[in-house]
């Protein structure tokens, strides 16, 4: 067993660092009498105050919290079913999303797209237009410099669909989430009163280990506390770990894997502009299999538009002489089963007179 530190018969010669890595190997070793009685009383005076100071702060959360609880029928009539769409069919607000892939192969630029398209009011994916949305664009990784020879050809292609709602901070050091940085997120938020909220790598949201969950857990709970406070919807990036087999990437973010079980939807994005769910979506939305490389936005989705996806619908089954299934159809023009089933609705009466023919 290691010995115990040698300690000075007077606890008023240790600074401060000195005393917390003596409370530290006190609670290691549990044994408060292998010290000497100035600095036992000095600790447990120390652990004392600390004790007090919890007991407060558990006092006063227990004097200003009020009970959430409902009643169910209470609940169903105060609760709206509609989803609350900042992108409709795709994402709802406080939703929680995770974009992974390897370095290099383009989610930074569909990021980085993504927000100005957001802020501009035009769907990501060739969707109906909307709203244009409050985007906070925190970016981790890239310089102003680096982020400005990238946005500018952006802006020029959202031209004057644009309305001035794209807030960009750049912080290469990162935000470490663990030791205090909440705050300083916190607070760009409560600045700017973003609908999304577009940030990474996850790597330097969370500091330490990247596999220590409890790190993972306190930087989860940060971004948590945000999105419920602010109804912000969030959007991460983060990279897919490192693999030699090509044939079998890993999709998933490197590190723990509560960040597999967090987002409501995690996707990768592969170089060839395959999106892939790496989990299991908790609502089917309307997001593509594919996206294309090129065209107006350094990413395009194919088959934006709903009226050209029914032509190729009614063509494709001509052609096959029978009724696809709409997973057969989606399949084939890489777009989910929520937009075949979409356009075939709109088209009711022509598409059940189509499986006729």
């Amino acid at each position: 067993m290691e010995e115990s530190p040698h300690l000075p018969d007077q606890g008023d010669s240790l600074d401060d660092e000195q005393r917390v890595r003596l409370a530290q190997r006190m609670r290691e070793e549990n044994d408060i009498h292998a010290y000497s009685e100035p600095e036992r009383l000095k600790i447990l005076a120390r652990k004392h105050a600390q004790q007090r100071i919890q007991e407060e702060e558990q006092q006063t959360l227990q004097e200003s919290y009020r009970p959430q609880a409902v009643e169910a029928d209470i609940f169903l009539q105060q609760t709206p079913p509609e989803p609350d769409w900042i992108v409709p069919g795709v994402l709802e607000r406080q939703d929680r999303l995770i974009v992974t892939g390897s370095p290099g192969h383009g989610k930074s630029t569909l990021l980085r797209q993504t927000a100005m398209q957001l802020a501009s009011g035009l769907h990501p994916f060739g969707g109906e237009n909307f709203p244009p949305l409050r985007v906070l664009l925190f970016d981790l990784e890239n310089s102003r410099r680096q982020i400005h020879r990238k946005l500018v050809s952006l802006r020029n292609t959202a031209g004057e669909n644009y309305h001035n709602h794209l807030y960009i901070i750049s912080r290469t050091e990162g935000l470490d989430l663990n030791k205090g940085d909440g705050i300083i997120l916190e607070s760009e938020i409560s600045a700017c009163q973003p609908d999304v909220l577009i940030t990474g790598p996850l790597y330097k949201l969370a500091g330490g280990d990247l596999n220590d969950e409890s790190c993972a857990r306190l930087a989860a709970q940060w971004l948590d506390k945000i999105r419920n406070k602010y109804g912000t919807t969030l959007i991460l990036e983060a990279h897919s770990p490192h693999t030699y087999d090509s044939r079998k990437p890993v999709m998933r973010p490197a590190g723990t894997a509560l960040w597999t079980r967090w987002p409501e939807f995690g996707i990768h994005l592969a170089q060839d502009g395959t999106l892939t769910h790496w989990r299991g979506p908790r609502e089917e939305r309307d997001w593509p299999a594919q996206l294309w490389r090129g065209g107006e936005w350094p990413w395009t989705a194919p088959n934006g538009s709903l009226a050209a996806l029914w032509d190729q619908i009614v063509a494709a089954c001509l052609r096959h002489g029978t009724r696809l299934s709409q997973r057969d159809l989606a399949d084939m023009f890489c777009v989910s089963v929520l937009r075949v089933a979409q356009v075939c609705d709109a088209h009711l009466d022509e598409w059940r007179q189509l499986t006729k023919q």
